[in-house]
């Protein structure tokens, strides 16, 4: 049986058809980035994007499909990570008797590759991050400002000043990584401002876990890309950041505001049995946790549990005390491991080290001339999320894990597109 003849009148409206629906996806992808990141420190800033994300998988719903074409079959990596970091949490809120809530944030991981795909399918551009980022540190700037006038203590957003200055780190680090390539004045001027407003905006926090990561974000701008000099490069510019630290310690204001003040004291107070101080409390969590990992390594207590071991811990039962309203260990490996024993950490593990793989594979191929691009962004994103981990617990929050999943996803995704065009510029990859 002979198949029924196409027209060509009709195959031109099915690929004008196919066309315009590749158009609107693009532009509905990219309105989806740069709101994402000029949205993120807005309470449910993120809800633009989340609709605009939907409304691009319907128009080209067939570039989820395409994930198995990606180079290094980086896509299918990416999409094992949400289904591992569920499978093991899952498997806790059974065995721990909990609810599905739990899931919650675990979940919001399948952004990951959702959003790696249709950065690469769709040809998105870092422009759009770049753009979006400077918004939203404009946005975080003036909250902090506003709130410091007004009174606040520690500039928050609304949310929580912990999961604020982690908000504008990540802002920070698509402005400085994302900006386009050269030494025009505007761009020159655009990534001083960054700089400033994400500096101020941070130390207006008063939050210490981010400043690791501040000054690795510093220390590689400062370097560059270029090879000549790059030892004498390198050791100016860890000099310059560590004098901007030391301003941060000696200059009484910024000392209080940054609590640096309080350090000495607050581990002084330990070594006497205090653990309501910031870093009293996290010492004894991490207590708390290796104690509850050494008596389940293989299951934890229990996903969302470890609040019960913070409430049966000596400190609580003898007075109440701040500490004892904590629900995680405000540590990463302290907590999945405390939680899900060795299978959390092996969770842990994959959610930033399965993109960091990706990311050097891209950037051996691209091998790009400078530290500026969509791969370079991605990983200095992850190594600032493993050093905040360090004193928080950055899947604890809803945000966090949101803009993490968001952003690695969009920029490993750009990376790939970036790579294939042999390029780090802002044309968009035509499929």
């Amino acid at each position: 049986m002979s198949e029924l003849p196409i027209f060509p009148q009709e195959r031109n409206t099915m690929v004008s058809w196919t066309n315009a629906r590749q158009s609107a996806a693009r532009r509905v992808i990219w309105l989806a980035a740069f709101s994402a990141a000029a949205c993120l420190v807005i309470p449910k800033g993120l809800v633009l994007f989340a609709s605009c994300l939907l409304l691009a998988t319907m128009l080209r719903p067939e570039a989820l499909l395409r994930a198995p074409e990606a180079p290094g079959r980086s896509l299918l990596w990416l999409a094992g990570i949400p289904l591992l970091v569920l499978a093991v949490t899952g498997i806790s809120m059974v065995h721990s008797g909990q609810g599905w809530r739990v899931l919650d944030n675990p979940s919001r991981l399948l952004l990951i590759p959702w959003c790696a795909c249709l950065a690469w399918a769709l040809g998105l551009t870092r422009r759009s991050l770049w753009l979006g980022a400077m918004v939203g540190l404009a946005v975080a700037f003036a909250v902090a400002v506003l709130q410091s006038a007004g009174g606040s203590q520690r500039a928050d957003a609304g949310a929580n000043p912990i999961v604020f200055a982690n908000a504008v780190l990540v802002l920070l680090v698509m402005a400085v990584f994302c900006r386009p390539v050269g030494r025009d004045p505007w761009v020159l001027v655009a990534l001083a401002s960054s700089v400033a407003l994400a500096v101020v905006a941070i130390v207006l926090s008063g939050s210490r876990g981010v400043l690791p990561g501040l000054a690795i974000v510093l220390l590689v701008l400062l370097v560059g890309g270029d090879a000549r000099r790059r030892w004498w490069r390198l050791g100016l510019s860890a000099g310059g950041v560590m004098l901007f630290f030391s301003l941060l310690w000696s200059i009484p204001w910024l000392s209080a505001q940054t609590r640096l003040d309080d350090v000495q004291a607050d581990w002084n107070g330990y070594a006497k049995g205090q653990v309501d101080t910031p870093i009293g409390a996290r010492l004894a969590l991490l207590s708390l946790a290796g104690d509850a990992f050494r008596r389940a390594p293989w299951t934890g207590v229990g996903i969302d549990r470890f609040g019960e071991e913070v409430a049966r811990a000596p400190y609580c039962r003898s007075a109440p005390r701040h500490l004892c309203d904590l629900e995680h260990a405000h540590n990463d490996v302290a907590q999945w491991s405390a939680t899900m024993g060795v299978p959390g950490l092996l969770a842990l593990l994959a959610i930033y080290g399965v993109p960091l793989g990706v990311v050097a594979s891209q950037l051996r191929r691209a091998r790009p001339p400078s530290p500026v691009g969509a791969g370079w962004a991605a990983g200095i994103l992850i190594v600032t999320y493993m050093l905040s981990g360090l004193t928080q617990s950055m899947f604890a929050h809803a945000t966090t894990v949101s803009a993490y999943a968001v952003f690695v996803g969009l920029l490993l995704g750009i990376a790939l597109s970036e790579t294939e065009a042999g390029q780090s510029e802002d044309a968009p990859i035509r499929r």
